[in-house]
């Protein structure tokens, strides 16, 4: 399996070889590279933060940083709300990102399905002061499926449409994904995968972009105080 996830990996860089994307060149590999900290709290509390480096032009060069702040509140059994803050400093610019909504995740049999909703904030700002902030909003509707392959390895796919509210585009951008999780050590996972992502918020021509993630999560649990 590990041989495999590998070889996988080595194709997809090996096989693109276009440049950053322009109207003539419309493609690009991107890498995304993360570390993530998770820890669950009493009474169905949880955050998680997190950082992720990309990288673009066939992953020969740095794009940006990106580092997060979410919690997560359980209200039911399969029932999750869920809330984050982004910051970014990409190209010069940093975005700050606010974002809300509510997940829901049934289990049929060893299947694991989650069903989510985000609605999004998006503040750009500039470096330039005397180009004003772009404000945009977005919302995001993903479907996810998740099945344990083995003891230590899990697989999932996602598919999540990315919408700008009053664009002329339905849709902004799609996200499609393939990953693999193992289980490296108590309470860390490491995450590889895939993305296929197009994308339709340019206004002269779409791109696609061909993203490979990999992320290491660490999950912590505080202990409960003696009586």
């Amino acid at each position: 399996m590990k041989s495999t996830l590998l070889s996988t990996l080595f194709f997809f860089v090996s096989f693109f070889s276009i440049a950053q994307t322009s109207s003539l060149d419309p493609v690009d590999v991107q890498g995304w590279y993360g570390v993530g900290l998770g820890i669950d709290f009493p009474k169905k509390w949880t955050t998680v933060v997190g950082y992720q480096a990309r990288f673009q032009n066939n992953l020969a060069s740095y794009k940006g940083s990106y580092i997060s702040f979410s919690g997560a509140k359980l209200v039911s059994k399969q029932v999750e709300l869920v809330a984050e803050y982004r910051f970014a400093k990409v190209e010069n610019t940093t975005y700050h990102r606010f974002s809300g909504g509510a997940e829901y995740s049934p289990k049929v049999k060893r299947i694991d399905l989650g069903f989510r909703i985000l609605v999004l904030n998006n503040i750009q700002d500039f470096f330039d002061p005397t180009r004003a902030n772009k404000k945009s909003a977005f919302w995001r509707a993903r479907v996810k499926t998740a099945y344990k392959l083995t003891k230590n390895w899990d697989g999932y796919l996602s598919t999540e449409p990315v919408m700008e509210f009053g664009a002329t585009n339905i849709i902004d951008n799609w996200r499609n994904t393939i990953g693999f999780k193992r289980k490296i050590a108590p309470g860390v996972k490491l995450d590889i995968y895939y993305m296929y992502r197009p994308d339709y918020s340019k206004a002269s021509y779409n791109r696609t972009f061909h993203v490979l993630g990999l992320n290491i999560d660490f999950k912590v649990k505080p202990k409960k105080k003696l009586k």
